[in-house]
């Protein structure tokens, strides 16, 4: 398993439409934070495509602005 995290900068005023972010299959956790990144999500998933596909459908959210994803090893 390959446990990730994705930091997530949102559009300005987008914070209530966050909850859709942890709706995503794959995501084990996720809530808002104060910060440079404005929410994380956790993943857990078999491979890195999985969590690279994660990633994609996060970004392609409407109100998404940027992601990176810190990967454990």
């Amino acid at each position: 398993m390959v446990k990730a995290i994705i930091l997530v900068m949102l559009q300005q005023q987008t914070v209530e439409e966050s909850d859709k972010i942890r709706k995503i299959q794959g995501i084990v956790d996720g809530y808002p934070v104060f910060g440079h990144y404005d929410y994380v999500a956790f993943v857990d998933m078999p491979g890195l495509e999985k969590v690279g596909q994660i990633a994609d459908k996060i970004q392609k959210l409407g109100f998404v602005r940027y992601v990176e994803t810190l990967i454990e090893r």
